[in-house]
């Protein structure tokens, strides 16, 4: 069998760090229904653990306990001979390469919901590198590619079709959170062109650190920019409008509907609110995500009443 290439194994380098990660997501969604979802799911080898599973959500529910389903699995052992995409875990997510850095098979059944996924590349793959020291203490080498995800969901006797833009994600290296910021990480996709970008920033102004456009068969990496949020919610931002310059000099100017999103507290020292976007961009519909972070406590002290977003 040929060996598969690098951004689909397990990182170059590793080193005996406990907290070694090896990270794999994709998002789905059908936008028509404000459904959001995601299959995220991280390794850490050195601990012999795996973390992570299927997770979907409406406007319905947007908690872990009442969201339409949430199996991001603690504690799982890494199952003996696990690949970064050729594994099945113990609470049955598995996932094959199909054809390396282009398809990807994602399957699922338990607790009457089953998914029977295929995640394929609509564009090329971007290395994201930021020069921000706190997001690089959180991942030595992170890629994102944008694609199509089609196929089909169930839960307890209803079928989901999906077939929808989506974007992926992976990284490895050492993972340390207690340096993380606030900020947002957010998408869209449209018919032949997409965008990524990475902002920090704790108000209603955040600097962009690193992202990419794509646009007329070339890709650039982002290298200035920001976001503005223009209304809050109770959570985060619900109106949003980016700004960004590639390294070709191309500009992309995009305005975001945010809907409220699941509120994710699976890593414990962060809190992230997970949402479903919808992008303007020179009026066509991108379709994506935003992932609104922040540590713990700050959210705590949000939720709570104690800080007021955009204050």
């Amino acid at each position: 069998m040929t060996e598969l290439p690098a951004a689909d194994r397990f990182g170059e380098g590793r080193d005996d760090n406990p907290y070694w990660n090896e990270s794999v997501w994709f998002s789905f969604s059908i936008p028509q229904r404000r459904l959001h979802g995601m299959i995220q799911y991280y390794f850490r080898p050195n601990m012999g653990m795996l973390n992570g599973g299927p997770v979907m959500w409406d406007p319905s529910g947007t908690s872990q306990w009442d969201c339409l389903y949430y199996n991001w699995s603690h504690l799982q052992a890494m199952p003996a001979g696990a690949q970064k995409f050729a594994m099945t875990a113990r609470n049955s997510l598995s996932v094959e390469v199909l054809e390396p850095l282009t398809r990807y098979r994602i399957g699922y059944d338990h607790d009457d919901f089953r998914m029977d996924l295929v995640w394929e590349a609509v564009g090329p793959i971007h290395e994201l590198r930021t020069g921000d020291p706190g997001q690089q203490s959180t991942a030595k080498f992170h890629l994102e590619q944008p694609g199509r995800m089609t196929g089909t969901v169930h839960r307890h006797g209803e079928r989901y079709p999906i077939d929808c833009f989506s974007m992926r994600d992976t990284s490895y290296g050492a993972r340390d959170y207690e340096s993380l910021a606030c900020g947002g990480y957010f998408w869209g996709i449209a018919d032949g062109t997409a965008f990524h970008a990475l902002c920090m920033g704790e108000g209603r102004t955040a600097k962009c650190v690193g992202g990419f456009l794509w646009r007329d068969g070339e890709l650039g990496s982002l290298v200035d920019g920001g976001r503005e949020v223009l209304e809050y919610g109770r959570f985060g931002p619900t109106e949003v409008v980016f700004d960004g310059t590639d390294q070709l000099g191309r500009t992309v100017h995009a305005t975001g509907i945010i809907d409220p999103g699941l509120v994710f507290t699976g890593y414990t020292d962060h809190t992230v609110v997970w949402s479903l976007a919808e992008w303007d961009v020179a009026g066509v519909t991108h379709w994506g995500d935003n992932q609104e972070f922040s540590p713990a406590e700050r959210f705590r002290r949000v939720a709570r009443g104690e800080i007021v977003l955009g204050a």
